[in-house]
């Protein structure tokens, strides 16, 4: 038998059965994840309580685990993000590859691993996370310190340009693949090597040490979650200092930052030298413009600005900091900035990122181009990440809804339906049509989403005193404890989105007096966004429906969005949802000058797009849609792993009658290349 310690256990032979349980029982006693309760809002279900199963997403989560994780390894493998460790531990000889951000891909990579053995008992993977994690901890230096291309060529750089060398968002990810590994092992060893890591960053900065900030958040929320995974409050107040440290100075204290400061040095004449244009270009990186939410303190910011995936992680932390502890202002602070993307700067599948002033992120009020929407990835995912922290905190459906959008739509884009190609930006619109990487250099946005699909399961409920929240809706089981320590079985059969029919068995380990809250969609109600950014042409909605035994039961929201069902339930109650999926056509505000004169398509929570290839050679181009055309919804199980299409009446060259066939945007760019848009013009009815 190896005598090395395994990070993994592998499956017990029946007879040790009793034995083994006993053992992990009294290790995780121990080392388990601690997840102190939140000082307010709801708290979440986790996803390890969470099983996706058929439906929509069980076979994505199947497809996530057999095809993704893998994929990304073996790529991350190939370009030397492991052997980078391997040269820091010193075991390797070849050349240190990547940039200083190298490591953080890696790290995601593994937490996805890490949570996909969640939920399938896979030995082969667990070994292969188990070697490639003890090559990490290999290189961990004796103060704490992990980072290979800082440990390989710049030790005496360590915490030097920490704008632009991401030494914190490496940190970061470390932490949170540290306490994956806990919540599925139980063991401290992973763990443990982030806490070194964290009290080697906790020694130089804080309170009367040095304040600085890394110029892309990430370690804030990370340092909430390995708050959460140990317990010790350090990490959840460091995560707050960091915070608190945006805006200012930046030193030996805390000094008021003067923005007059913020100029450009004079542009050098004619024509630059490669050297003066990257002199440049690093200037313009270290301008406090914004880019890097690094302008004014946290509090003081009440519009969304700056690179969207870092000013999405940063909220992320916000709204998690005001959860776990005292923060005066923070709140107020989230509560504009919603407001201002919700009703200003997002999109219509729920991304945001325009590049408008070529950083990635967020642009003007109300400017939403389609041809050159960046739309990230990694944006759509910090978004999910945001709309749901905020819905735990306020225990209000809206935030729901934004996370739902983004999720179908923004989000599950930026993968393919096999699972091993991706895109980095997602626009709305594309003459040419997008080419799926089976990799990307720059790979952040892969991996990223090798490590949220898995995680999927953990947005769908949440609880509160005496209440059980449903916040998605897909097809499952989930395990919830309540408060009181009863546990309570949910059981989702559905095939939304596909259809608004949602069958909820509830089974307590006991009778018991509790609330079931489920949340009915905007879409639902007659509003595609929580504002007015879009509007449905036809705001009156079918009717709802929903029984509980068979019964008919009252299914108006209540002030929240959502239903509220008290009453004493019994194992096997059964609860029937009924949501009505018609057709909608979507108007932009009129503010919105890209999408004046044109229409979307949307049903339940998918925003649907015309591909060429449905189109039989019509010019997207020249394709409009009549105002009063209908369309008629059909599943085609055949077709790109199984889709709603819509298919109606448009008109090509403003004059020849045409049948189109709208597939869901998440699943465009999957097969021949060709052009592509979601907003489409509009022609006048027919007569």
């Amino acid at each position: 038998m190896n005598a090395r310690i395994q990070l993994f256990n592998t499956r017990p032979h029946p007879a040790c059965l009793l034995a083994v349980l006993a053992l992990v029982a009294a290790r995780q006693l121990v080392a388990a994840p601690l997840d102190p309760p939140p000082l307010r809002g709801l708290t979440e279900v986790g996803h390890a309580q969470v099983d996706l199963r058929g439906g929509f997403w069980g076979p994505r989560l199947k497809t996530q685990h057999e095809v993704t994780v893998p994929h990304a390894l073996d790529c991350l493998e190939k370009d030397g993000h492991v052997t980078n460790f391997d040269k820091a531990a010193g075991t390797f000889d070849g050349p240190l590859q990547g940039h200083h951000a190298f490591d953080s891909d890696l790290h995601k990579a593994l937490e996805g691993a890490l949570c996909s053995l969640q939920h399938f008992d896979d030995p082969k993977l667990r070994q292969r996370v188990d070697d490639i994690i003890r090559r990490i901890l290999a290189a961990q230096q004796q103060d704490g310190f992990l980072i290979s291309y800082f440990i390989v060529q710049k030790q005496d750089q360590r915490w030097e340009n920490l704008r632009l060398e991401h030494q914190m968002y490496n940190a970061g990810h470390f932490f949170e693949m540290a306490s994956a590994h806990a919540q599925l092992t139980g063991e401290p060893k992973v763990l443990d090597a982030a806490k070194r890591f964290a009290d080697h960053i906790d020694g130089i900065f804080g309170p009367n040490k040095r304040y600085d900030v890394d110029g892309h958040q990430e370690v804030e929320l990370a340092l909430v979650k390995l708050y959460r995974a140990t317990g010790e409050r350090r990490y959840l107040e460091l995560a707050k200092f960091f915070l608190d440290e945006r805006g200012y100075a930046h030193g030996t204290s805390r000094q008021p930052f003067d923005p007059k400061t913020a100029v450009l040095p004079p542009k050098p004449e004619g024509k630059l030298t490669p050297e003066q244009q990257r002199e440049l270009w690093l200037a313009r990186l270290k301008l406090r413009n914004g880019r890097m939410q690094d302008h004014k303190p946290v509090i003081d910011q009440h519009t969304a600005v700056g690179h969207a995936v870092r000013a999405g992680y940063m909220y992320s932390a916000m709204t998690d900091v005001v959860r776990f502890m005292e923060a005066p202002g923070y709140a107020a602070a989230l509560d504009d900035l919603w407001n201002d993307v919700v009703a200003r700067k997002l999109y219509l599948t729920g991304s945001t990122g325009t590049g408008q002033y070529d950083d990635e992120g967020f642009g003007d009020a109300y400017l939403l181009p389609n041809n050159s929407a960046y739309c990230e990835s990694c944006a759509a995912i910090a978004n999910v990440l945001w709309q749901h922290r905020m819905a735990l905190l306020k225990a209000q459906a809206k935030y729901a809804d934004v996370m739902e959008l983004t999720l179908y739509n923004g989000l599950l884009a930026g993968i393919s339906i096999a699972g091993d190609k991706f895109f980095y930006q997602n626009p709305l619109a594309s003459e040419n049509g997008g080419r799926r990487s089976p990799w990307i250099g720059l790979s952040c946005c892969p991996t990223n989403l090798a490590r949220i699909l898995p995680q999927l399961g953990g947005l769908a409920y949440a609880r509160g005193k005496n209440r059980i929240y449903v916040n998605l809706y897909a097809a499952g089981e989930a395990k919830v404890m309540m408060d009181d320590g009863l546990a309570v079985r949910l059981t989702q059969q559905t095939e939304y989105p596909w259809d608004g029919r949602v069958r909820l068995t509830i089974t307590p380990a006991q009778a018991a007096d509790f609330t079931l809250c489920l949340r009915l969609p905007g879409w639902a109600l007659g509003h595609p966004v929580p504002s007015d950014l879009y509007r449905f042409a036809k705001p009156e909605v079918p009717a709802i429906g929903l029984m509980v035994n068979g019964v008919t039961a009252d299914a108006a929201p209540q002030a929240d969005g959502y239903v509220h069902l008290p009453r004493k339930w019994q194992a096997g109650d059964v609860v029937e949802l009924a949501l009505p999926m018609p057709v909608q056509r979507v108007y932009a505000h009129e503010n919105v000058k890209d999408d004046t004169g044109k229409v979307a398509l949307m049903r339940g929570p998918l925003i649907y797009c015309l591909e060429a290839s449905d189109q039989a050679g019509a010019d997207l181009a020249h394709l409009a849609l009549p105002q009063d055309a209908e369309f008629r919804a059909e599943h085609r199980a055949e077709l790109l792993g199984g889709v709603t299409v819509l298919q109606g009446q448009a008109l090509a060259d403003g004059q020849r009658p045409v049948t189109v066939t709208a597939i869901p945007y998440y699943a465009w760019g999957n097969r021949d290349q060709g052009a592509m848009k979601v907003w489409n013009d509009q022609a006048a009815a027919s007569k």
